[in-house]
């Protein structure tokens, strides 16, 4: 039996070593699982400790490019870029790291590590400690705020130097405007991302978007470089100029005008354009809003009062009705097409309204009696039009309207424009007919108004207005084509009765004693906004003038645009907008070496409406 207790023995020996092996393999199986869990673990969610070590091989830096500049037609810099370093902190950072590093060197942690950072940060920036204590203290649960702005090189380096854990410096870029209020609204504003928000800065953000820098490079555990490889490194390329056509002395010029005028005639606003006809050179463009104490203003832009470049352009948004300005078209149309012919006389009313075959009853400031179609233009009579209006069809009438660009955008790259405001072919009645042929009855906005106006200074070609002439044109703008509307017989009779407009009629307050000025003035009442009604207020309007000189050879037109003046100061067109195009002229022309033209000193100014 001795054999078999020795054979028993020696099985349970071997089942004990059978056991302990496969408690050796459990125990490693779980501690290399551990260890795999470890690695990941680290992997995923390093330690703050670890982090300062671990991290790719591969490395990627960002090297800042600035924005393209904005410049006039000189090159004169109206926006630009510069590099400015922002002061940053994590206040939760500040805190954990002192904690950790007073536990490292075995002391209590800190009563006040914000105050601490605070007052070394004050010091080394000269600035009181306070400021910065409050602000840190006050970031509730924030985790980057911002202390300062624009710190200088210098104090960047002071900043380094501190190497205090949580408060770092970060290299922006910042944007600069002439700080000419005019140009808010031309120039426009960047946000946050350096990316357009409104203006020129919007319209050509493609263009003046920097591309920014790239070095990928190898480096070692301490994250230290060590090697760049071929292809690596991409320079950072600025983004690319804009060159407006904007003139910054003749914007200086328009825009003390118009405020002079506004304020004078204690107007809600007012808007002007300067535009170069041979071009279509947009070289000064301006409104003003004003809010005056116990008015019921009928124009509001609340944009425009938390920032002056993201308000509306209102040369390019805001329709008006032109009135009498709008009667130079409709005459010229109606002479090239056959309906009237310069020296023909007119049955104009002798002693009061005309009364048209419909019905309606057209009124004059003033009646003459038969009068030639020439001096119906010069006098600015309603009826004079309306009886020629009602000789045409009233797709000519309609045909005038397009061809001469009303009703659709000029296109020339300005956020926000309209296209104005015009009756349909369906809803075109014998009412609308008479209406046009006075200006009345459609919505234009100053940027159409002065490109139609160009017909007459081109001898007879529409001429598309561009803000921006260098590069590609900006979306329809692109399709834009110089086109005829007028012949040029028809337009020098034009231009010469509405030279007889500045001597014989209603621009004789606009007179010029250095250039011969054509042109015409223009009072419209002013309609109801929204909410308060349909209709036109009875006794507040919108008075114009536009105009071109020199006479032979037209440099500029000027058109400007008093929004509800009030009716105590004056509120016909040819007495409160008349001058400042006038004023416009002489100091534009003059700045830009144009010779006078009036060979006698020009002819003595007297009142006129």
């Amino acid at each position: 039996m001795g054999w078999l207790r020795r054979l028993r023995m020696a099985h349970s020996g071997i089942a004990r070593e059978v056991a302990w092996v496969k408690g050796l393999a459990i125990g490693g199986t779980v501690v290399m699982a551990a260890v795999l869990l470890r690695v990941a673990q680290l992997k995923v969610v390093p330690s703050p400790r670890l982090t300062e070590t671990l991290g790719s091989h591969d490395s990627l830096s960002t090297e800042h490019a600035l924005r393209g500049r904005i410049l006039d037609r000189a090159g004169r810099v109206l926006a630009a870029s510069t590099y400015a370093w922002t002061l940053y902190a994590d206040p939760a950072l500040i805190v954990r790291d002192a904690a950790a590093h007073a536990e490292g060197e075995g002391k209590a942690p800190p009563i006040d590590p914000l105050g601490d950072a605070a007052l070394r940060l004050g010091g080394a920036l000269g600035v009181s400690p306070a400021r910065f204590a409050q602000t840190l203290r006050n970031a509730d649960e924030k985790r980057y705020i911002v202390l300062d702005e624009s710190l200088d090189d210098a104090l960047v380096d002071r900043v380094r130097d501190l190497k205090i854990d949580g408060i770092g410096v970060q290299l922006r870029s910042e944007r600069h405007r002439c700080d000419q209020e005019g140009l808010a609204r031309i120039v426009g504003k960047v946000g946050t991302e350096q990316t357009g928000l409104s203006g020129a800065e919007r319209s050509w953000d493609s263009r003046l978007q920097p591309e920014h820098g790239q070095l990928r490079f190898i480096r070692d555990v301490r994250r230290t470089p060590v090697r760049v490889e071929a292809g690596d490194y991409r320079p950072p390329e600025d983004g690319e100029d804009v060159r407006l056509t904007i003139d910054l002395n003749i914007q200086s010029i328009a825009e003390a005008a118009l405020e002079k005028a506004v304020t004078q005639t204690n107007a809600g606003g007012g808007r002007i354009l300067v535009v170069e006809p041979a071009t279509g050179d947009i070289l000064a463009m301006a409104d003003v809003l004003r809010r005056r104490p116990g008015w019921n203003e009928a124009v509001r832009d609340e944009l425009r009062e938390k920032d002056p470049s993201l308000g509306r352009n209102r040369c390019a948004s805001d329709p008006y009705e032109p009135g009498s300005t709008f009667k130079p078209f409709a005459w010229a149309w109606a002479t090239q097409e056959g309906y009237a012919k310069p020296s023909e006389t007119i049955q104009t009313p002798v002693h009061g309204p005309h009364r048209t075959s419909f019905g309606r009853t057209i009124r004059d400031v003033k009646y003459y009696g038969p009068l030639s179609w020439r001096t119906v233009l010069v006098k600015s009579l309603n009826s004079g039009m309306a009886i020629v209006a009602e000789r045409m069809p009233h797709a000519q009438m309609q045909a005038m309207v397009e061809a001469f660009g009303f009703g659709e955008p000029v296109a020339c790259g300005i956020a926000g424009e309209t296209a104005g405001l015009v009756t349909t072919p369906k809803a075109w009645s014998v009412y609308t007919q008479t209406s046009v042929a006075m200006g009345h009855e459609i919505g234009v906005t100053p940027l159409q108004m002065a490109q139609a106006f160009g017909v007459f200074c081109n001898d007879g070609v529409l001429v598309p207005l561009r803000l921006e002439g260098d590069g590609p044109a900006v979306g329809a703008a692109a399709r834009r084509v110089p086109r005829r509307v007028l012949e040029p017989g028809v337009v020098t009779i034009a231009r010469e009765a509405m030279a007889g407009v500045m001597t014989e009629g209603t621009g004789r307050k606009a007179q010029s004693e250095k250039y011969r000025i054509f042109g015409k003035s223009g009072t419209a009442q002013l309609p109801k906004p929204a909410g308060q009604g349909k209709g036109y207020f009875e006794d507040r309007y919108v008075s114009s003038f536009i105009g071109a000189a020199p006479l032979d050879q037209p440099r500029l037109i000027v058109l400007c645009v008093i929004d509800d003046p009030d009716k105590k100061k004056g509120h016909y067109g040819g007495s409160i907008a008349g001058p400042v195009v006038r004023d416009v002229l002489d100091a534009s022309l003059e700045y830009l070496g144009v010779a006078p033209d009036q060979a006698d000193g020009g002819t003595k100014r007297v009142s006129a409406r």
